[in-house]
């Protein structure tokens, strides 16, 4: 083994300087296991780890840790925890044991530990330790607990301090914090940035579908909701930047629910035929989980992602009326972080009903066009998901982590559309109308998978490597069919389209990463090299078969033929390098990680249909440095720095040679020239937290520039009004943005004040007739919020204001600007006899649109319920929606090309009676799910208060 760390530090000296030779490196990889496989035999039992401050999440020294047999409790041996918290505890022989971990001032911690000759180490992970908040015999103990907190890369929301109606659900809770906005597609935004996932208690719950949990979970069972930003799962395994970051929201369940089994069965039925029902069943035993839950409604409530919304040509997004009906699993177990296994698996179809009212100004150099359409659509569309992961911690130095993933959608459209263009400022005159009716069908498989092994080495603390390896398989088919009518008013002239099409298209592609962090020096100074090496391939088919139809469609049987100027065989190859070396330093105060990345791609195309279309193959260079800093100015101060630098691929979509003429009004034909896009990124964040006043503050700068963004480029045929459009590279599409967060209580910490500030700009490129138009997009947004929360009621009045500006170089005269205006009442009354009463009440308006589309609207619910049985576990609500019959959804898009307002139907005024019952097998430990003791804010009442047990519900 010593030849062979001889012949390790020899070929790492070598990488170093970028003279490893292949022979090298498949030495120096037989000689990586060959020590590992050694190093494993020689050990010993040990038990590591390290102890935290569970509010904090900062490292706790000197901590007595204990070691008891599980059989009768003795005594076996001991040892105190670091000053960095860190422990490692010999152990004399193999057993099942129990760890006990107590520090004055925190509740002791037990950890269940198992060794054997198999597994002779065990790595306990973050040993979290709890504060142990004391109760004197007769002294009631008043405190609120905070309702924000920020720390280095979170933002913790206290779930107890947002009032909710019963049976409310997370996402309810979302859209009373500060910062954070819900749209009407259930999509989550957190100070601008987009929540890719929800976390339980710190494990994925059904993936990468946010709105299972938001839509399904009970705010009940939550105490604190936490907005997190961190490194992607590859790079929080290895320690290496891999360059990508997710902003995820972790939910932890309050403490008494994490021993037995829960859930509820919900069934509401009202006006107009609406309908609710759910259920949902949970079983929470130790850090392991299992969730059951299934639901149908027709109340616009999408409990899961409609994920052929984007894979298919649907016409009606996901807007409109929808009933869905979903049921879906969901659980992960193991024995503490040293094996897990986790996934879910999921069902859900959706019927969506759009009408949609479209007014759209196109921009020229000399002129402006303008589009008034209408569309009446109904879409189905189903799907089957399975998401799996397992973590297996093999030893102490060996970690292998598997994720594979399968999905299948069906997808059934149709749609009715008309459209008027008209041009000219003063008196309109017509260019063209058009009537349509299209048809879509089509099915979508996807498979995937990643696997990743990560090793580190005893005799040298800091040194690791690890291997990723992934494939994916993707495959859509999808039949079309439109019969449409064109009028050409300039011409004096119509025409009609009969046309069928068959789209197919199928990728696969691999890649691996092979990264590899070595320690300068002593491991103490905490300075490290990183190098990385990632390889990926992919290999995208799209075949497009277009069919005129020579007599009608429904006719059996019916002829008709191939048209070859519309169809092609597409193939292309992309082939990607990313070669990364940096430096990462890691203090007590602070810790940067930076370095470079030479990014080579390249890619080429043939038609088998037409080789004139074939494009040879082109390589493109990108060179992406990147930074993050993390600096601590104190225990809850924080300020962090990110830059990166990253490619993106064209779409099929845009690079497809063929025009799509399935509108002829409208046609669309890709550019197999397209080069990657090349994205630079900079982030600045500024936290801190006042633990005294409870006063917390968030500031961030963000923004960015773009190298070949790939945008569109539109032709205008002004005789027929009909435009064609490509895509092409530019330069000069950027952004930028800052945004402020302040949250502090009042001194009796009955008030709560919130505010969030955001101003952003973002240039974006179009081309109209060849004539390039940057199109500048201003926002400026405040919502200021003032919350009064008491034991018998509570009432939050929120303010919001937006301005928007749209300037345009090509004509600068036609710059616009828009005003949303509004805010939101809601009050909570808390009466004897178990009644609560609620309701809301958000006015809304705005200048500066298209005409027809400035309004003014008050949307105003309200809800009363009544709970009963032992418990309180039942639960009968009266909820009434849009008392006023005022809600609208209007959007504005603001491109390169054109200024655009959308209008979509919504479901209006309705009513429903619902009945809930709640279950659990909690018994003497049931969860303080109705905040006896404690009251909605964490202050109790006085003994004999009617907050108390028996009393009402708070």
């Amino acid at each position: 083994m010593a030849g062979c760390q001889g012949l390790i530090n020899v070929v790492i000296n070598r990488l170093i300087f970028f003279k490893m030779n292949k022979r090298g490196f498949i030495a120096l990889f037989l000689c990586i296991f060959l020590s590992s496989i050694a190093q494993s035999v020689a050990a010993q039992f040990t038990i590591s780890g390290i102890v935290k401050d569970k509010n904090d999440n900062l490292p706790l020294p000197q901590v007595s840790i204990r070691l008891l047999s599980a059989k009768d409790s003795t005594f076996v041996t001991g040892i105190s925890s670091k000053d960095n918290g860190t422990f490692s505890l010999k152990v004399p022989k193999a057993g099942s044991y129990i760890a006990a971990f107590s520090f004055l001032g925190y509740r002791t911690a037990y950890e269940p530990v198992q060794l054997s000759k198999g597994q002779p180490r065990r790595n306990l992970g973050d040993v979290l330790l709890g504060s142990n908040d004391v109760l004197l015999q007769e002294a009631v103990v008043v405190g609120k607990a905070p309702e924000v907190v920020v720390k280095e890369d979170t933002v913790e929301f206290n779930a107890d301090s947002y009032k909710t109606q019963p049976n409310s659900v997370v996402e309810d809770l979302l859209k009373k914090l500060p910062g954070v906005e819900v749209d009407s597609e259930g999509k989550i935004t957190h100070a601008g940035k987009e929540i890719t996932k929800i976390l339980v208690d710190g494990k994925e719950f059904f993936s990468d579908d946010p709105k299972v949990a938001t839509k399904n979970l009970p705010v009940d069972i939550i105490e604190k909701l936490q907005v997190v930003d961190r490194k992607s799962d590859l790079a929080r395994l290895t320690g290496v930047d891999d360059g990508e970051e997710e902003t995820v929201i972790n939910l932890t369940i309050k403490e008494g629910m994490k021993h037995g089994w829960f859930g509820n069965v919900t069934g509401g039925y009202g006006l107009d035929g609406r309908y609710e029902a759910g259920a949902m069943l949970n079983h929470f035993f130790g850090d392991n989980q299992v969730t059951i839950l299934a639901g149908s409604n027709n109340t616009n409530n999408m409990g899961f992602t409609d994920m052929g919304g984007s894979r298919f040509r649907r016409f009606g997004g996901m807007n409109g009326i929808n009933t869905s009906h979903n049921v879906g699993v969901n659980f992960n177990v193991g024995k503490g972080d040293a094996f897990r296994v986790g996934g879910d698996v999921s069902y859900n179809n959706s019927n969506r009903d759009v009408l949609q009212r479209t007014e759209r100004q196109n921009m020229f150099e000399d002129s402006t066009s303008y589009y008034s359409g209408y569309n009446k659509m109904k879409d189905n569309g189903q799907n089957i998901r399975g998401n799996f992961r397992l973590h297996w911690e093999i030893d102490s130095l060996n970690t292998l982590e598997f994720r594979p993933r399968f999905s299948v959608a069906l997808s059934k459209s149709d749609s009715y559309d008309s459209a008027l263009t008209t041009a000219g400022d003063i008196a309109r005159s017509k260019v063209n109308f058009s009537e349509s009716d299209n048809h879509n069908k089509g099915t979508g498989y996807d498979l995937s998978g990643e696997l990743i092994y990560n090793h580190k080495f005893r005799n040298r603390p800091g040194r690791s490597f690890s291997i990723q390896a992934q494939y994916s398989y993707s495959d859509t088919k999808e039949d079309g069919w439109t019969k449409a009518l064109y009028k050409y008013y300039m011409l004096d002239k119509d025409s009609t389209l009969d046309q069928m099409d068959d789209n197919h298209t199928w990728s696969n592609g691999y890649g691996a990463r092979f990264t590899w962090t070595e320690p300068l020096g002593d491991v103490k100074k905490g300075r490290f090299l990183t190098f990385s090496y990632r390889f990926q391939a992919s290999f995208n088919n799209a075949d497009k078969y277009t069919y005129d139809i020579l007599n009608d469609p429904f006719a059996i049987p019916y002829d008709t033929v191939r048209n070859d100027e519309l169809s092609n065989s597409f193939r292309n190859d992309y082939y990607s390098h990313r070669a990364q070396i940096g430096f990462k330093q890691v203090t007590a105060n602070y810790t940067y990680d930076i370095g470079v990345a030479a990014v080579p791609s390249s890619s080429q195309s043939i038609d088998l249909i037409n080789s004139d279309r074939n494009i040879s193959k082109r390589t493109v260079f990108n060179v992406a440095p990147y930074l993050r800093y993390r600096y601590k100015m104190g225990k809850q101060r924080s300020l962090r720095i990110d830059y990166r630098g990253y490619s993106s691929q064209p779409s099929m979509n845009q690079l497809q040679p063929v025009e799509d003429r399935s509108d002829p009004l409208r046609i669309v034909v890709g550019n197999p020239e397209l080069k990657p896009a090349f994205q630079n990124w900079f982030r600045a964040r500024f936290n801190d937290y006042d633990e005294k006043t409870q006063r917390a503050i968030m500031a961030m700068v963000n923004g960015g520039f773009t190298t070949n963004s790939i945008i569109s480029e539109t032709t205008y045929d002004s005789q027929t009004g009909g435009q064609r459009t490509t895509y092409r590279n530019v330069n000069g599409v950027w952004n930028a943005a800052g945004m402020f967060m302040y949250s502090t209580p009042f001194r009796n910490k009955h008030w709560q004040l919130n505010s969030f500030s955001r101003v952003s700009y973002s240039n974006s490129v179009g081309y109209n007739n060849g004539v390039r138009n940057d199109a500048g997009s201003f926002n400026a947004v405040e919502n200021l919020g003032l919350a009064f929360r008491s034991d018998y009621f509570d009432a939050e009045l929120r303010g919001n204001y937006r301005y928007a500006l749209a300037t345009n170089s090509m004509q600068s005269r036609n710059d616009q600007s828009t005003h949303n205006y509004g805010g939101t009442f809601n009050v909570n009354g808390y009466l004897p006899w178990s009644i609560t009463l609620g309701t809301d009440i958000t006015y809304s308006g705005s200048a500066g649109y298209s005409a027809g589309y400035n309004t003014e609207s008050w949307l105003w619910n309200a809800q009363a319920s009544y709970q009963f049985l032992k418990g309180k576990n039942a639960t009968i609500a009266l909820k009434v929606y849009d008392i006023l019959g005022q809600r609208n959804s209007i959007r504005r898009t603001v491109t390169g090309n054109y200024i655009q307002d959308v209008e979509y139907n919504t479901l209006d005024t309705y009513g429903l009676i619902t009945f809930t019952y709640r279950f659990n097998t909690f018994g003497d430990k049931k969860p303080d799910m109705d905040r006896f003791d404690r009251g909605p804010r964490g202050y109790g009442p006085p003994p004999g208060h009617p907050g108390r047990p028996g009393g009402r519900r708070w």
